[in-house]
């Protein structure tokens, strides 16, 4: 059985209310354990979550704005003169950012989950 138009349209703002919770914390994630530029973080996280599906034009925005409330920092490579590269690393801040925002996600997981279950 095919999803009606509302019900499509539904999941699709809901789908996209959750993304844009979810990418941050996941950005944060993936830079606490290294350092990465815009396009890389991007690869990197399209491998690990396909529900997300990542464009960098959400993402270079996300980046900026983290770093605009100093949960990332940035700095530039270099290495090849013609193609600068901008690293984004988690700050101290993001760091306590991310942990919160992790605890809170794992209670929501477990009471949707709780919930889920007994609609059952």
């Amino acid at each position: 059985m095919s999803m009606s138009k509302k019900t499509q349209e539904e999941l699709d703002r809901w789908s996209k209310e959750v993304k844009r919770g979810a990418v941050t914390l996941a950005i944060l994630a993936l830079l606490s354990k290294r350092k990465a530029y815009g396009y890389e973080a991007v690869k990197l996280l399209d491998e690990k979550m396909s529900f997300l599906a990542l464009e960098q034009g959400t993402v270079y925005p996300l980046l900026r704005r983290l770093e605009k409330r100093e949960l990332l920092r940035s700095e530039w490579d270099y290495e090849d003169p013609t193609k600068p590269k901008k690293y984004y690393i988690v700050t101290d801040e993001g760091l306590m950012a991310m942990g919160a925002m992790t605890q809170t996600w794992s209670i929501l997981s477990r009471e949707m989950r709780d919930v889920l279950t007994e609609v059952k």
